[in-house]
């Protein structure tokens, strides 16, 4: 075999090589960890969302009141019959908080608040801001006439 025969990559090129992912990787990473946060922010939301669906359909179909109690100081849900009995918690990711709570459009500062589900279907009014290590904000309405629940997106003064 020739010395002129024999083929493969120098160390010079090798190490371009290793430059450009490394490169790559450093301008594309802040931007992945941002998309996972706030896919992280929504699936938690849905997570709050779906303990309001089902308290509001246990009342309804088991015909007793249910009483999801949201507790900001301990970041956690707590779902119990009206009488506190059977009691589930659903305890919040470290990366996404309670930010706000608002029972029948007032701000509620501090302590735990009961949200209610009526036998009828319907709900108290409530409002939770949800917010994410990266001050992605997400919101979860709960309608008093239905009981039923929605979540919105977004972000700005008006959103807070």
């Amino acid at each position: 075999m020739n010395k002129s025969e024999i083929q493969g990559f120098t160390l010079l090129e090798l190490l371009i090589v290793v430059l450009v992912v490394a490169l790559v990787l450093a301008v594309s990473y802040p931007s992945l960890s941002r998309g996972s946060a706030s896919i992280h922010l929504r699936t938690t939301g849905r997570d709050v969302l779906n303990t309001f669906r089902f308290a509001r359909e246990k009342a309804v179909t088991e015909q007793i009141g249910m009483k999801v109690t949201v507790d900001r100081e301990n970041q956690r849900l707590v779902l119990a019959n009206e009488l506190g009995d059977g009691s589930r918690t659903y305890a919040m990711p470290s990366d996404v908080k309670i930010h706000r709570i608002a029972l029948g459009g007032r701000e509620i500062p501090e302590g735990p608040v009961g949200v209610r589900f009526l036998p009828n279907g319907s709900s108290d009014a409530v409002e939770l801001l949800l917010k994410s290590k990266t001050d992605s904000l997400l919101r979860i309405i709960s309608d008093p006439i239905t009981g039923g629940a929605r979540i919105e997106t977004g972000s700005g003064e008006n959103f807070r």
